[in-house]
């Protein structure tokens, strides 16, 4: 019963034909960037997972006007040199469209190179705003202007007392630099004093030094725009710093292993996002169909449990590009050049999308989603949402 109730929330979400023979058709060539390798190799298996999944049920499901999806993944080994070779290679075997790669200072590299080539690219996961680049690529993660607004005017409403923070971030690092603009432009907006912006490197072994220096501020809050290794690092150092002020990380620490690494470093500790294990801001029978299967899949190097987070944005991914490609007829047969054309004309009209997630897209090409603050369940070691 479940897997037929699965099946038919997915051919409702995808709205494809069950039983069409793919048999005697090409396959339809897409890739997807991520590091498997690398800092953050683990955040790439869990977003490979949930684009593997999502591939075998558009397969199952009869895939694209009947042809089959034949995903690529390359390491981009978190290098944004690597990831412009990827891409190139990816356009020269001829894929119809690309999915990554993960981090703004890929994604910065990537979207130019996309709309120079002609090759359409669609990101899940990159943060940095103001970097993707129209007609030829799409962002289904929002950018942190739109993104850290709401998780901060939420935060706010569940810790009203707030009325001077500190920042830490890494400014060096495109996406870290983005979420230390946008709280430092939402804190003048809403009337909370920034005390200091505080620094460190990505690669720093040591932020002691950090912890120290925003302790002897004594923040109401403390805003960080960190990837999760350094957020680990914090977290920790904090905790040795006796450091009780509630602390907001932006998106960048909501997938991956913080939730269930941090343990009781973590109990002041938010993030922001819009779906959980539990419930979504959009489909909850998918999402949790989904949920089911990423877990039973999942190995120890994604967490234990393994935190499925914002991944369901990959797995949307897929969803996208074959309901792009359904309504423009497009399969193994069209000429690439063609297909790709096709794909970069539907991104142009894109307005929304339904999938795991309601998408709403801006002129940009950014993908708006409502975003919430999310707490650690000490039990579960998931996140939750604030207010439950």
């Amino acid at each position: 019963m479940k897997k037929w109730r699965f099946a038919m929330l997915l051919a409702a979400a995808l709205a494809l034909p069950f039983g069409a023979s793919a048999a005697d058709k090409p396959a339809i060539k897409l890739g997807t960037l991520l590091p498997q390798t690398g800092p953050l190799g683990a955040y790439g298996k869990s977003q490979q997972l949930a684009i593997e999944l999502a591939v075998e049920d558009v397969n199952k499901a009869g895939g694209v006007n009947g042809s089959m999806i034949d995903m690529t993944f390359a390491d981009t080994q978190m290098d944004p040199g690597q990831a412009v070779l990827m891409f190139r290679q990816f356009a020269n075997d001829g894929m119809f469209a690309v999915i990554g790669p993960m981090t703004g200072t890929q994604w910065e590299t990537v979207s130019p190179l996309a709309n120079r080539m002609g090759v359409p690219a669609l990101t899940s996961t990159a943060s940095k705003p103001g970097i993707t680049i129209r007609p030829w690529t799409v962002r289904l993660q929002p950018p942190d202007d739109l993104f850290i607004a709401d998780g901060f005017k939420d935060f706010l409403r569940v810790y009203p007392d707030t009325k001077r923070i500190v920042i830490v971030a890494d400014v060096r690092e495109a996406s870290g630099k983005a979420g230390a603009d946008a709280y430092a432009r939402l804190a003048k907006e809403n009337g909370v004093e920034v005390i200091e912006l505080v620094e460190f490197s990505t690669r720093a072994t040591d932020l002691s030094p950090v912890a120290i220096k925003v302790n002897s501020l004594n923040p109401d809050a403390i805003m960080v725009s960190a990837l999760g290794h350094n957020a680990l690092q914090l977290a920790k150092e904090f905790n040795v710093q006796g450091i009780e002020a509630p602390v907001l990380g932006n998106a960048l620490i909501w997938p991956g292993p913080f939730v269930y690494t941090v343990g009781d470093n973590g109990k002041n500790w938010h993030s922001m996002g819009f779906t959980t294990v539990n419930s979504s801001t959009g489909d909850n029978d998918l999402n949790k169909a989904y949920v089911e299967r990423f877990l039973e899949r999942a190995d120890d190097t994604m967490g234990d449990p393994a935190n499925t987070a914002n991944w369901s944005l990959s797995y949307d991914a897929v969803l996208l590009y074959a309901d792009i490609m359904r309504k423009n007829n497009i399969d193994g047969n069209t000429p690439v050049d063609e297909a790709r054309e096709l794909i970069k004309d539907a991104f142009v009209d894109l307005k929304t999308f339904e999938g795991i997630q309601k998408y709403e897209f801006k002129e940009s090409g950014d993908a708006y989603i409502p975003g919430r603050v999310l707490s650690i369940n000490p039990e579960t070691k998931m996140w939750q949402f604030a207010d439950q």
